[in-house]
């Protein structure tokens, strides 16, 4: 019987003598590859359920369900494979709640911003790329738009956010809590993935569909996000802030985590490209993308450029939403790229790298991927959130050909 350390490593040995083939200057092994960990992650989904999820183990996370659909709707758009559509509609159509804005009822009492925001990205990545609409719900007897259209969605969410937004500002001048709930655990606290998906949300809306009221918006909650402390010096953006009476935003918790810089990151990359070339936009694009660097970035001076989680990868404590969050960095890195080209340069020497890394963790035809990217092969550690990782890192290579983002940067 051999020990179980040889085990494990004979496993990894194994698996990294057949990791996924990339050659990131050729778009077609790109895509290849690309459509081995959809598969991958495809693999995931529960098809048992009939609330379009994924199965993940616990704890369990509603809201990486709308990321994985939403990288699927990146990987429809960049490859032209409609394998997943019909998946992709009857999943966001069990989702949206009966207000068409990603409430659902069964998702009551626990779902916070956070969690809403994650789902309302797929909304607003199909609206912007021209991804096929689901069947409309207004009666073909009238003369209304679509009540469930990607757009109607995306405006039926912020506005969500706007009235929480208004009751929120009641402390801290402002700034939306991560709960919406009152009763839920976390109520005070008002955290940055909350509030750079508002923000990322307005300044979507702002560029697609030219309305100055989206902007305005944006621009209020970046000021916010300044002035609470949540964007620091060198624009790190930091975890979050409480409004309880005794702290009032005074204090703030100063984890990084990569999902934080990327939805502000996002988020300005889309405000440069509405103020058509203003220079205040591109400069705080650069300072983000620098920050990003340095802090997720080349984990040791042999693997530089390649991404990591800089609080728990290392040690390997990263939880299973943990996993996802590079690649939510890596997706929109790419599309900041597009929209705003003159970062473009930088972010594509961190991408490349982090792709080649990704890929050397999976494990070819079994679509397995790990965490740590910069040790040259599979880790031994696996999940749902590793494989969107990986998928998202090969599809931010391909951000170029999303026509949503090019045509109008």
């Amino acid at each position: 019987m051999f020990p179980s350390i040889l085990i494990l490593a004979l496993a990894i040995f194994i698996a990294s003598t057949s990791c996924l083939s990339l050659d990131i200057d050729n778009r077609t092994s790109i895509k290849q590859a690309a459509t081995v960990l959809a598969g991958g992650l495809y693999q995931y989904h529960n098809t048992s359920s009939t609330a379009g999820l994924f199965t993940q183990p616990e704890p369990w996370f509603w809201w990486l369900s709308g990321s994985g659909w939403t990288s699927l709707i990146d990987y429809t758009i960049y490859t032209n494979d409609t394998t997943y559509v019909s998946d992709i509609h009857s999943a966001l159509s069990q989702n949206l709640g009966p207000n068409n804005d990603f409430v659902p009822t069964e998702q009551s009492g626990w779902e916070a911003n956070d969690d809403q925001v994650y789902w309302v990205y797929s909304a607003l990545t199909a609206m912007e790329c021209g991804f096929p609409a689901l069947p409309c719900d207004t009666p073909s007897n009238t003369n209304s738009s679509c009540t469930n259209s990607w757009q109607a969605v995306a405006i039926n969410a912020f506005e969500d956010f706007v009235v929480r937004w208004n009751i929120d500002s009641k402390t801290c001048g402002g700034g939306l809590k991560w709960q919406y709930d009152p009763k839920a655990k976390g109520w005070n606290y008002k955290n940055a993935v909350t509030n750079a998906g508002f923000f990322q949300t307005a300044a979507r809306l702002a560029r697609h569909t030219g309305n100055q009221t989206y902007a305005d918006w944006a621009t209020k909650i970046w000021n916010w996000s300044i002035t609470s402390g949540l964007i620091g010096s060198e624009y790190h953006v930091f975890d979050g802030t409480s409004d309880e009476a005794d702290a009032n935003c005074s204090s703030v918790n100063h984890m990084e985590w990569s999902y934080n810089i990327a939805s502000y990151l996002h988020g300005a990359a889309h405000m440069h490209a509405f103020a058509k070339d203003d220079t205040i936009w591109e400069t705080i694009v650069n300072g983000l993308v620098d920050s990003a660097n340095t802090t997720f970035f080349t984990p040791s001076s042999n693997a530089t450029g390649i991404m990591y989680e800089q609080i728990c990868e290392q040690q390997a404590m990263c939880s299973v939403d943990n996993t996802s969050f590079k690649g939510s960095l890596a997706k929109w890195m790419g599309k900041a790229a597009v929209l705003v080209p003159s970062v473009a340069p930088k972010i594509n020497a961190l991408l490349r790298p982090s792709a080649q890394g990704a890929a050397a963790s999976c494990s070819g035809n079994n679509s397995t991927c790990g965490t740590k990217w910069y040790i040259g092969g599979y880790d031994g550690q696996t999940g749902f959130g590793q494989e969107l990782s990986a998928l998202d890192t090969m599809l931010s290579l391909l951000a170029a050909d999303a026509p949503g983002l090019a045509s109008s940067a």
